[in-house]
């Protein structure tokens, strides 16, 4: 599967956070970190028990999806 394929599986999500990070709570778009993890995994982290997107690992796959 080649790289545009990859990104291409990425379905982007609308959330919000919660009031105490967020007070506004602000509409927000996004990947969640267990999406990614299934086709990026080198492209999150682990900490305290939840997931993180590494954002510049993952913005180097769409630019080489872009790119390609």
């Amino acid at each position: 599967m080649d790289i545009r394929d990859r990104v291409a599986q990425l379905q982007p999500i609308q959330f919000r956070y919660s009031k105490d990070i967020d007070p506004d709570q602000k509409l927000r778009a996004g990947f969640s970190a267990q999406q990614v993890a299934q086709v990026f995994p080198d492209a999150v982290i682990e900490q305290g028990g939840y997931l993180f997107i590494n954002g510049d690992k993952l913005n180097e796959y769409i630019q080489q999806a872009k790119s390609s």
